[in-house]
């Protein structure tokens, strides 16, 4: 057998070396990836919800009568109290008439002066039947007693003396009458558009602020008809309607967080009442909803920004968990019914299945499944897999 030549083992081993590098070249390469540690801490898993803030002790103000409103001067956010005029009324005047409707209630007039004069004529006629029933009474009794008419008269003459005593009652009753409607009679031909010169003012209940004017114009109004909204913006509240199978778990003083209010922090805040009705809501999509209000204080100061019918979010918190596992909740995923993560041991990614506690949306507690300082994953991507090799990036690792 011929031995190789020196030749033919360089070429050999030149082979070798191409081979292990297209090798190299060709290995699947670490895939990178952000990574946590696993750490003990507190949580606080809450309930949130949309709301509005809302003045605690709101008035609307109404006509208290029927008359001319005067033009309202205040502005939303203008200051008032107990003393403040906040809008005046005055009597409506009467409606002028038109030719026709003057002849109208003008014959009208003349119709109830004459039923007036006929009336106290009757009067007059039932006056003079009761005077001479009133003699021919005492008569009959005078010769009743003398034995010149019999008893039977006397009491004939008693009789009509009472029935000419009711002619004269309704007499008299009728004159009223007949006076009370021309002096409607007559008010109605009135044609004067003068009005009275009485005004009545209308206060503020309470001291606070202007915070809708809803009857700004002057015209005319009814009773009740609301002129504006007063309230005292320092003792705001919110008000967030809550799922009910979330609402289920909020307590009364419960600790909350509001949120998205405009600043940069939220405001710290306290349940003070659940509602004890559900009412339904059609969510965006198109689905009813049952929902629950919940009212709860503000504990911190009121931003001087936020007003009456705010919108912003309420956190409620729900339970409290002091060193407990927790790890960022977008390192987690399902696999099939159970929970699951990737775990980095060296240099490869690790499924691993995990059993979870509560939750705050952002980070989640972990019963069992990890330890203390473990490097997990956070947002895996689709093409990791269990044993793949990965390289956590140092500048973007949290």
């Amino acid at each position: 057998m011929r031995r190789p030549t020196r030749a033919s083992l360089i070429r050999l081993a030149a082979t070798l070396v191409a081979i292990a590098a297209v090798a190299w070249l060709m290995r699947p390469r670490p895939m990178p990836v952000d990574t946590v540690r696993v750490t003990r801490g507190t949580l606080e898993a809450t309930v949130t919800a949309e709301g509005k803030t809302r003045v605690r002790n709101l008035f609307v103000i109404t006509s208290p009568v029927d008359g001319e409103l005067g033009r309202i001067a205040l502005k939303t956010g203008d200051p008032v109290t107990p003393a403040t005029v906040v809008a005046q009324l005055r009597p409506v005047a009467s409606r002028p008439l038109d030719p026709r409707t003057r002849a109208e209630a003008e014959a009208a007039v003349a119709v109830a002066d004459a039923a007036v004069r006929r009336a106290e004529a009757a009067e007059q006629e039932a006056v003079a039947a009761l005077a001479h029933a009133e003699s021919t009474s005492a008569t009959s009794e005078r010769l009743s007693r003398e034995g010149v008419a019999a008893a039977k008269d006397a009491e004939h003459a008693g009789h009509e003396l009472e029935i000419r005593r009711q002619a004269l009652s309704g007499s008299r009753s009728a004159v009223q009458q007949a006076r009370a409607e021309l002096v409607r009679a007559e008010a109605a031909a009135a044609s004067s558009t003068s009005r009275s010169q009485a005004i009545t003012d209308v206060h503020s209940p309470s001291a606070g602020r202007v915070l809708r004017v809803m009857h700004e114009s002057g015209g005319p109004v009814t009773a009740g008809t609301p002129l504006l909204e007063i309230g005292n913006t320092n003792g705001l509240e919110i008000a967030a309607e809550f799922l009910t199978t979330d609402a289920v778990n909020v307590q009364s003083a419960a600790p909350a967080y509001i949120r998205d209010w405009g600043g940069d922090h939220p405001l710290a805040a306290r349940v003070r009442h659940v509602e004890p009705g559900a009412f339904t809501k059609v969510s965006a999509l198109g689905l009813e909803e049952q929902r629950v209000s919940v009212v709860l204080d503000l504990l911190d100061e009121r931003p001087a920004t936020v007003g009456n019918d705010f919108h912003v979010n309420a956190a409620v918190v729900v339970w409290k968990g002091t060193d407990v596992l927790t790890v960022p909740s977008t390192a987690l995923f399902r696999v099939g019914d159970a929970w699951a993560l990737f775990t980095v041991q060296s240099g490869r990614a690790r499924l691993t299945h995990v059993v979870l506690g509560r939750s705050d949306g952002t980070r989640t507690v972990v019963e069992r499944g990890v330890a203390e300082g473990d490097q997990v994953v956070v947002q895996p991507s689709d093409a990791l897999v269990d044993g793949s090799r990965v390289q956590p990036s140092e500048a973007r690792t949290r």
